[in-house]
């Protein structure tokens, strides 16, 4: 009897360390807030977001930053999404860029529908990952 008295107690505490260990989520408005990296990226970075509506289009500009020696691949799409969150103009297909060493790279894009509100820059490049095994 005096067991179930503990178990609001313990899940109460798993609740609270469990919280504790995961990080906080990325402020609104941040880049972190528009970027899904799906690999670790040791050596290309988004530096900077730029969005804006020009004749209805959500247009959007993304900066890459190479800070390694050597050049880097990247793959990249863009999540287009209503003002609801859902996704508009079906997924679209990975887009290669090489960054050279150093180097900046600027991408653009322009939103498929008017209904475009906000989006999600998706990035990964498999040959960056630093010291991952």
């Amino acid at each position: 009897m005096h067991l179930f008295k503990f178990i609001p107690l313990v899940i109460a505490l798993s609740l609270v360390s469990a919280c504790a260990s995961h990080k906080p989520p990325p402020r609104p408005g941040s880049i972190n807030a528009k970027v899904e990296q799906l690999s670790e990226m040791s050596y290309l970075q988004v530096t900077d977001l730029r969005a804006v509506k020009r004749n209805h289009l959500l247009t959007v500009q993304a900066e890459i930053n190479n800070t390694d020696s050597d050049n880097q691949q990247l793959y990249y799409r863009f999540k287009w999404l209503d003002a609801a969150g859902f996704a508009v103009g079906g997924e679209e297909a990975w887009k290669p860029v090489l960054v050279y060493a150093y180097q900046k790279q600027t991408l653009t894009a322009v939103a498929p529908s008017p209904q475009v509100t906000d989006f999600r820059l998706v990035v990964q490049s498999p040959d960056n990952t630093g010291d991952l095994p």
